[in-house]
């Protein structure tokens, strides 16, 4: 027997994700639906020229907080994880910090494990 869905159910069903890149000396985001079978969504909305990621966690907070209480975040085509709203609107500059300082060991790991596949390649002799 199913239980009835859970409002925590819907919401993470329709949580957007929401991906940040520097584009030159700014930077910008864009928002889609999470993964579905596989495949991306497009982009639904997207707004550039932010002075940081702060700036931009800023305007999403404004953007999606009446509509949604969590995001998933992506950081320069790097998952980092989920963020609630509220976080955004009240601490940005400390979540754009931990955000990057998470892609930063995202891309050290991957930088170690590729290393790790083209030592592992190589003929010893």
């Amino acid at each position: 027997m199913q239980g009835k869905q859970g409002k925590d159910d819907v919401q993470r069903g329709l949580q957007p994700v929401v991906e940040l890149r520097s584009e030159g000396a700014s930077y910008l985001y864009s928002v889609r639906a999470p993964r579905s079978k596989g495949v991306i969504p497009p982009s639904s909305y997207s707004h550039t020229g932010f002075a940081s990621v702060a700036d931009c966690l800023r305007d999403i907070a404004g953007a999606l907080g009446g509509n949604f209480n969590r995001i998933y975040v992506r950081l320069e085509g790097h998952c980092v994880g989920e963020r609630d709203i509220a976080e955004l609107r009240t601490a940005p500059d400390i979540v754009a910090a931990e955000l990057q300082a998470l892609c930063r060991a995202v891309i050290a790991e991957q930088h170690e494990q590729q290393q790790e596949k083209t030592e592992a390649a190589t003929p010893r002799g």
